[in-house]
Formats: structure tokens, C-alpha cells, sequence
């Protein structure tokens, strides 16, 4: 019976020190993405507004996992290699950061603001690493002027650098600040 004991103990303790620990990442902005744009005090032009108003996830990208494509029709969300905070959080913040910098002279924020801004939704369909070396950001989103609405399709896909998720989420983040510039350069039309 004292046998049983110390072997049922070893094997406790050897799973529990061999379990690895969650790794936890959050998306990166391009070097000076973090810098914003300060207007000089001379000017009195009201810039244009842009809330972005939402991003949406598909259940499978919402948990806290990250997302690995590894065939045509099979996923895998990961157990230990975790996103800080909730990816949708994650990508909004990032997108009012880079289009802030992206276009100076509009005001883009996440809070609804007084008056009527233009606002800007995005639906995400993949969000995920892939079986063949690359990070894929494909979704949509709709810009709202006034009366007029503009639906844009995207798809980008980015080679992963090394291997490992945070290689991954590097692509990742480059594949959104991609988007974003596209998003800026349409806006600027």
C-alpha cells in the first residue's frame, strides 16, 4: 500500500512539473506606431471624426486562444499560448492607434463622440496562422458616411518569419497594419 502511495505521488508530481505554462501575446504596432499626431495650436479646422464602432469575431476566434489552420477544414485553438486580452479588444485598440497615425487629420477613436462621425465596423472571418508558414487576416468592414455605406472585402497574407507563435503573432499584427493602411488610403480617396 506505501508502494502505491509513493507511486501514485511521483506520478502526480511529475505531471505537475511537466506541465508547461500558458505564454500569453498581445499585437504589436509598427515602430512608431505608438506616436500620435498632435495638431499645432494655430489651427482651428475641425478634424474628420471616425468611431470605429465594433469588431467581430466568430466564436472560434473569440475565445482566448490563438487560432492555427493546420489543413483546408481542420483548426486547432491553442491551450497554452494565450492572447492577453480579448483579440477583439486587442484589434480595435490597435486599429484606432495606427489609422490615428495613419490619417493625422482626423479624429478616430473608440467611444462614440458627439455629433454624426463616420463610423467604421469590422467583421473578421480568420484571424490564424496556417499549415503552410503563413499568418491570414480575411474579413470585411463597412464605412458609414451620412447616408452612404461602402462594404470592402480584405484578405492578407503574411509568411511567418520563424517558427512559434510569436513569430505568428508578429504576422498577425504586420497582416492588420497592412489592413489598416489599406483602410487609411481608401478613407484619404
Amino acid at each position: 500500500m506505501k508502494k502505491i502511495l509513493i507511486a501514485l505521488l511521483t506520478v502526480y508530481l511529475t505531471a505537475c512539473s511537466s506541465s508547461d505554462t500558458a505564454k500569453y501575446y498581445q499585437l504589436t504596432t509598427p515602430p512608431g506606431g505608438a506616436l500620435t499626431h498632435t495638431s499645432s495650436a494655430g489651427l482651428v479646422q475641425q478634424p474628420k471624426r471616425l468611431w470605429i464602432q465594433s469588431i467581430n469575431l466568430p466564436d472560434a476566434l473569440a475565445g482566448t486562444g490563438i487560432a492555427f489552420q493546420t489543413s483546408d477544414v481542420q483548426y486547432r485553438i491553442a491551450e497554452q499560448n494565450l492572447w492577453a486580452s480579448p483579440l477583439d479588444q486587442q484589434l480595435q485598440q490597435s486599429l484606432v492607434t495606427n489609422l490615428s497615425n495613419l490619417l493625422p487629420n482626423w479624429l478616430v477613436t473608440n467611444t462614440l463622440t458627439d455629433g454624426q462621425p463616420d463610423s467604421l465596423t469590422v467583421t473578421i472571418t480568420a484571424f490564424q496562422g496556417r499549415w503552410d508558414g503563413h499568418a491570414l487576416v480575411k474579413g470585411y468592414w463597412l464605412y458609414q458616411h451620412q447616408e452612404e455605406t461602402t462594404r470592402q472585402p480584405f484578405e492578407i497574407v503574411v509568411p511567418l518569419k520563424d517558427d512559434g507563435y510569436q513569430a505568428l503573432v508578429q504576422a498577425l499584427s504586420s497582416a492588420w497594419y497592412q489592413e489598416a493602411q489599406q483602410i487609411a488610403s481608401r478613407l484619404n480617396d
